[in-house]
């Protein structure tokens, strides 16, 4: 009884973890096309060390200072791709943040055909190596009619 009862716990875990982890979000995907990409460097700041040591001679009025200053520090840059991609009734731009040196912007073609999702301030898109991307909305704008000026 004690390890039936055992059993039906664990199959039940394993149950909710499958439904949990195996079900990817479901998102409303729309055909649009990419007017433009560009990449963006933005100075964040620095990290790194320093320290001084030395010693002040003083003799009467004024004193001399003796020692060394050792620092390292390196610049820390955000890297962002921005992409332009329209829609049938709105415009997004769009920038995906690029976190690490060996992270990759999706691939994609200037004009050419794109799966997106929107999901309140954030875009997703499926790129030609069919990946998906998450990238921030910088700005939506409201499409025209053809004709309308």
């Amino acid at each position: 009884m004690r390890s039936c009862r055992g059993f039906l716990v664990s199959a039940l875990v394993l149950a909710i973890s499958f439904a949990a982890f195996g079900s990817k979000k479901q998102r409303d995907w729309q055909t649009g096309k990419v007017r433009d990409s560009q990449r963006s460097r933005y100075f964040a700041g620095t990290v790194g060390s320093s320290s001084t040591s030395g010693n002040v001679d003083l003799s009467g009025d004024s004193g001399t200072y003796r020692g060394q200053t050792n620092g390292s520090e390196t610049a820390v840059y955000r890297v962002f791709e921005t992409f332009l991609i329209e829609g049938d009734k709105y415009a997004y731009l769009a920038q995906e943040r690029l976190r690490w040196r060996w992270s990759k912007a999706a691939n994609v073609t200037v004009n050419g055909p794109i799966k997106y999702a929107v999901e309140k301030r954030k875009l997703f898109v499926i790129d030609e190596d069919g990946k998906e991307h998450e990238m921030e909305i910088v700005k939506k704008t409201l499409r025209l009619p053809e004709g309308a000026k």
